[in-house]
């Protein structure tokens, strides 16, 4: 019996350990790449680009038709013929029923595009489309990675939150342990008692909301990472690792390429499409040369003997080049031109403007960055002093020589000033990530 227990144990928790994974920040940016619904349609629409390449190339292959067709004539064509022929008077026709009552044909029919400017401009546009679906997924993936960096910090700085409440909590519980104690013993008034017990049920109230919220976040970084949301997830990277990667001032007079950044390629890329749409409506003036090759089977016969062997089949075979050359078209060809030109010298504008946005996307966010991480260092420098101030007054209420609203006065600020901590932090991250973003560097 105790082997069996051993071994129900051992087997629930294997189950345990199986159903939750264990995630560092750039495993879970890693998880989300894979499993994103946004990132999986944006490959999906990349691969779909790929195939709308290879459908262009395959309009300037050869082309292969085949043709099959059965006639049956409820009534025979009739032509006229002079009548002087057949010995009659001149200037006179006679009816004359030809053919029979059924046909059949068959045949092959090979085309092949020789030249065509439209062709030559598709293929060229169709890779620009290729390289948008590309940078799409790029961005795609960026925003993914930057709303998981976000509710990443989220979740580990909400858990700090809560283990500082909980030692807060402890703290206050022994108080009100050792300040009820005194009171039992006439030391001290009822009213001591009862400031301490109203922080430990705020405090208490404060760790069953912040535990709320810690689920909520926790459940948005599964929906961003693909993961499912009935499952177990560990974070492994700690706060202090994350922050240790964001405190760093940034200089403001630092020059900033625009270059690489994805939005300036998006932009470089739609000026390349407006580009050979413009193109495009200028080839359509060229002309289009064209070749086919032609071979049909023809039978007739009064009855449906088509499949016997005795059926008889004529052949016709052709060859045929065509050249098709616009001449005039209303002017609806130069108006498309000079729409299309207008289109570019719009994309130019984009191209310049996005450069500039970004430029200046980016000494916001620098400006955003420093001040998030002086708030954070300030911070910092509040915590010391705040608990300093606690510490002190707690011993001097414990001792008598306080009172209960000098000691509510300094744990308010105390906690206070914790909480700051946390927000600023979680601020400092969010500005580190958008101005990585502004940079190009996310």
């Amino acid at each position: 019996m105790k082997k069996l227990l051993q071994f129900f144990a051992i087997t629930a928790f294997s189950t345990v350990i199986f159903a939750q994974q264990n995630f560092s920040l750039d495993e879970a940016w890693q998880y989300a790449i894979d499993h994103n619904v946004n990132v999986q349609k944006a490959k999906i629409d990349r691969t779909i680009a790929d195939h709308k390449v290879k459908e262009t190339i395959g309009i300037g292959l050869p082309q292969l038709d085949g043709q099959a067709k059965y006639n049956y004539f409820l009534n025979v064509p009739v032509q006229l013929l002079p009548a002087e022929l057949a010995g009659g008077d001149p200037g006179k026709y006679i009816p004359v029923k030809f053919g029979q009552k059924q046909s059949m044909t068959g045949g092959l029919t090979l085309t092949q595009l020789l030249f065509n400017g439209s062709y030559i401009v598709g293929l060229q546009s169709s890779k620009a489309y290729k390289e948008t679906a590309a940078l799409a997924e790029e961005k795609t993936e960026i925003s993914v990675k930057e709303g998981i960096m976000m509710a990443y910090a989220a979740v580990l700085i909400t858990d700090e939150n809560i283990k500082t409440l909980e030692e807060n909590r402890k703290v206050v519980e022994k108080s009100l342990y050792d300040t009820n104690e005194t009171y039992k013993i006439g030391l001290i008034e009822f009213q001591n008692v009862e400031q301490l017990e109203y922080s430990y049920k705020s405090l208490l109230a404060n760790q069953q909301n912040l535990n709320r919220s810690r689920e909520k976040v926790l459940m948005a970084l599964k929906y961003l990472m693909g993961y499912p949301l009935d499952e177990k997830i560990v974070l492994t990277s700690t706060l202090d690792e994350i922050i240790r990667k964001n405190e760093t001032l940034v200089d403001l007079n630092a020059t900033v390429n625009t270059e690489n950044h994805i939005d300036s390629r998006l932009a470089e890329n739609a000026l390349t499409i407006s580009q050979l749409k413009l193109k495009l409506e200028k080839s359509k003036a060229l002309p289009t040369l064209s070749a086919a090759l032609a071979s049909n089977y023809n039978a007739y016969s009064d009855d449906f003997n088509f499949l016997s062997t005795s059926q008889q089949w004529f052949n016709t075979s052709v060859v045929a080049v065509q050249l098709d050359i616009p001449i005039f078209s209303g002017l609806q060809r130069h108006w498309r031109t000079q729409q299309a030109k207008l289109e570019v010298e719009k994309a130019k504008l984009d191209v310049n403007d996005t450069k500039r946005s970004l430029s200046n996307k980016a000494y916001a966010a620098t400006i955003e960055y420093n001040n998030a991480y002086n708030s954070y260092k300030n911070a910092e420098e509040l915590i010391a002093l705040s608990s300093s101030i606690y510490n002190k007054q707690r011993i001097k209420f414990k001792e008598g020589l306080g009172t209960s609203f000098d000691l509510q006065q300094s744990e308010t600020q105390l906690y206070d000033s914790q909480a700051k901590f946390y927000q600023t932090a979680l601020e400092l991250i969010q500005a580190k990530t958008k101005l990585d973003e502004a940079l190009g560097k996310l």
